[in-house]
């Protein structure tokens, strides 16, 4: 049986949506259905196994989404928001066993929320992003189709440096925020400043502030899940600044307190140089996640992104990714080509 015919519910969500488009009355809410297709192949080699990999690029998988707002009166607007990943072989789930199978497929929820805006602010209602999520992805190279703070997770997260028995998701983190969840998110903004807060399931704490102009752009964060009896705390900054030439630099520095035994608390630290000229944007990057795990782990990319046309985008990328305490013939070398189109 095909996974499609596993998940009737969503599938019936989406054709109602559908129907849900067709012309209404004036006053009602309006609705718009989007979404897009990521795919990419892959020529991985960990020092141990190498192959060729088709792929979802998981950066930004594949997925649908519903949208829909109206005016409620009293000068507010109401609105709804529903999304679902459809990936066939996530680039994340892909690992040295794997590397010529069709993989897994992942269909999930990512938003399914309502919200209600005035001139106090917004408040969101359901599964959606936290109030820290995002907070280490400020970034405006252009790049980040395929290239930005969390890119070696979503692309070799589950790729293991040679038979060292660790793996990208062991040792590397941007450590952004606690994620997407169900909870109630506050949003207001004030000119160029920008405040969040959000409290979710499992006592999940998340407050953050943003700055952001043309060509600046800054998010700061902090969250705390600790009373859950397994999370931990956290607190992340990112920026990004372009100049009219295009030439754009990118940082982020993050982390949490999640060591144990008087370790040091695991830290993240990103940084890229970017630049954009015609269709094309270009960009080359760095990172290291230390005290993490097994060692302290650096990865080093660079990516071409080329917008074709509205909604088309075509890049390519090389990414290694190193550990500390393995042999530098067990890095992971990818090689990385693929499509994003929206609708």
């Amino acid at each position: 049986m095909s996974s499609f015919m596993k998940k009737p519910n969503a599938l019936t969500v989406l054709a109602t949506s559908a129907v849900i488009m067709l012309p209404a009355s004036a006053n009602a809410f309006e609705f718009t259905l989007s979404g897009q297709v990521n795919r990419l192949i892959m020529n991985v080699d960990n020092g141990e196994k190498s192959g060729v990999v088709n792929a979802d690029n998981s950066v930004s998988g594949t997925r649908i989404r519903v949208k829909g707002n109206g005016d409620i009166g009293n000068d507010l607007t109401a609105g709804l928001y529903y999304e679902y990943q459809l990936q066939s072989n996530p680039s994340d789930k892909v690992d040295a066993d794997n590397l010529n199978s069709d993989g897994d497929d992942r269909f999930s929820n990512r938003n399914a929320n309502v919200w209600v805006k005035g001139a106090f602010g917004k408040v969101t209602l359901g599964q959606g992003s936290g109030a820290a999520d995002g907070s280490t992805e400020v970034d405006k190279s252009g790049t980040t189709v395929i290239q930005y703070t969390s890119a070696n997770g979503d692309i070799l997260d589950s790729m293991e440096y040679g038979d060292s028995g660790v793996a990208v998701k062991n040792v590397k983190s941007s450590f952004d925020g606690l994620g997407r969840n169900d909870n109630i998110r506050y949003d207001a903004a004030v000119g160029d400043f920008s405040i969040a807060t959000s409290y979710g399931n499992g006592d999940k704490k998340e407050l953050a502030a943003g700055y952001k102009m043309d060509n600046l752009e800054v998010r700061v964060a902090w969250w705390d899940e600790t009373s859950s009896g397994d999370g931990d705390s956290g607190a992340a900054i990112s920026a990004s600044w372009e100049a009219d030439n295009g030439i754009n630099l990118t940082g982020a520095y993050s982390g949490t307190d999640a060591s144990d035994n008087g370790a040091d608390d695991p830290t993240n630290i990103y940084m890229k140089l970017g630049y954009k000229t015609g269709k094309s944007a270009y960009g080359i990057d760095w990172s290291e996640t230390q005290d993490l795990g097994a060692g302290d782990a650096s990865s080093v990319s660079v990516a071409w992104v080329y917008q074709a046309m509205a909604g088309i985008e075509v890049y390519a990328s090389y990414r290694v990714e190193m550990l500390d305490d393995v042999d530098d013939e067990d890095d992971i070398d990818a090689v990385v080509a693929g499509a994003r189109v929206k609708f």
